[in-house]
């Protein structure tokens, strides 16, 4: 008889990605897929797990494509805090994070040498563009020009083979009024430079005076238009000077055209880009974003998680097979890792997830302080990382994973 290291029994597997939604048995070995099917006989199998409950899923691991995870690489209380890659990862149900330019080049030594060893949660690397990255998330990254080096990083990726998986823009601050178009065009040739995506954040937090806002507009404009396939534009959602809700009927048509060559919409919700009012504007005009990202910082571990930014957009309107394929299929894609990631297929490396969805009153809260309502919440229950099972930690309310309700103390 066929032995198994780990067989998940009785799950309804919900896999967008493979158009699998139904009853399935899925059996483990050597950390891989090895069977998926109506029933595998558990007598096979070392260790079971059997899934219980109407609306519990087995779903492809998620996968969260803008989070901060340069743990120990920042000094605490100055600049940048960033999460534990485990506890936003494995712990949380997300089985792969993508760091999203927490260091510049100067510090980004701290990934292969402290944080990637001791990480269980696959962990890809996005460089800050701005060669020290400053005090991310202040006002800005890049201050001056000279900031973008190319040299330093093309040095930084030559001692580090293989590291370094895309380039991170922040598009704010002063110097995109004077030199908006030279920091795309420049970040833009050190990520060509690289073979490399580029994410660029758009919305201007420390924005100030409506006056840039039209300067702003611009810029953005002139960046949807100059990324290229495999690119991504994170923070659609946001509301803050610099979005894409401005000039909005050229907005939009940018936006389609810039997805029809394959850039990806990534809302990164966080603390401070993410408008309910611009998502449901969004949604009804049909620009609906590819992927859901949590956009994670140590501040934000403390309100928020990526299961709970998927049942933001159900909030919205999503319906929860559309936040799943956000977070496993389209999220493989949009990192290029479709033909390793975000799928249930045998012969894939085991990476499992299974979530509970919770129907109920919950409310919300978005950047700008306004209060929306949702009918479910969700919750990771159990993680298999390469086939191992991982727990998950408690969530990030002081009650657990589930969003806020009117009766939430």
């Amino acid at each position: 008889m066929t032995t198994y290291d780990l067989l998940i029994t009785n799950g309804h597997v919900l896999d967008p990605g493979s158009g699998l939604d139904g009853k399935r048995d899925i059996a483990i070995s050597g950390g891989r897929i090895a069977a998926i099917e109506p029933h595998i006989d558990p007598a096979g199998a070392s260790q079971v797990l059997e899934i219980r409950g109407t609306d519990r899923y087995v779903v492809p691991g998620l996968i969260d494509i803008h989070t901060h995870v340069a743990h120990g690489a920042t000094t605490a209380g100055v600049g940048m805090g960033c999460c534990d890659p485990d506890a936003i990862g494995v712990r949380s149900g997300v089985t792969t994070l993508v760091d999203c330019g927490s260091v510049g080049v100067a510090n980004l030594g701290v990934f292969p040498t402290h944080i990637l060893p001791k990480a269980r949660t696959r962990v890809s690397v996005y460089v800050n563009v701005g060669s020290y990255a400053h005090t991310m998330p202040g006002p800005a990254d890049v201050y001056s020009l000279d900031d973008i080096n190319p040299a330093a990083i093309s040095a930084c990726a030559e001692h580090n083979p293989g590291l370094i998986s895309g380039v991170k823009l922040r598009l704010v601050g002063g110097i995109v009024d004077e030199l908006g178009e030279e920091m795309v065009t420049r970040s833009k040739a050190v990520a060509r430079e690289l073979g490399v995506p580029l994410m660029t954040h758009i919305g201007d937090f420390f924005g100030g005076r409506a006056s840039r806002a039209e300067r702003l507009a611009e810029v953005t404009q002139f960046l949807i238009k100059t990324l290229e396939p495999g690119d991504i534009l994170t923070h659609l959602c946001t509301p803050n000077l610099g979005g894409v809700m401005d000039r909005l009927t050229e907005s939009l048509a940018n936006l389609r055209e810039a997805r029809d060559r394959g850039v990806t919409l990534d809302p990164a919700v966080g603390m401070g880009n993410f408008g309910y009012d611009v998502a449901r504007e969004q949604a009804e005009r049909g620009m609906f974003p590819d992927t859901i990202s949590s956009d994670l910082t140590a501040p934000g571990q403390k309100f928020h998680s990526l299961v709970e930014c998927m049942a933001k957009f159900m909030a919205v309107g999503y319906s929860f097979e559309d936040v799943v394929k956000m977070t496993t299929a389209n999220a493989a894609k949009a990192i290029g890792q479709a033909d390793e990631l975000g799928a249930l297929a045998v012969g894939r490396e085991a990476d499992i997830t299974v979530l509970d969805l919770v129907r109920g009153d919950f409310t919300f809260r978005d950047t700008t302080k306004k209060w929306f309502r949702g009918e479910h919440g969700i919750v990771p229950v159990h993680t298999v990382k390469s086939g191992e099972l991982v727990p998950p930690q408690w969530g990030p309310h002081p009650w657990g994973w589930l969003p806020a309700t009117a009766e939430t103390p």
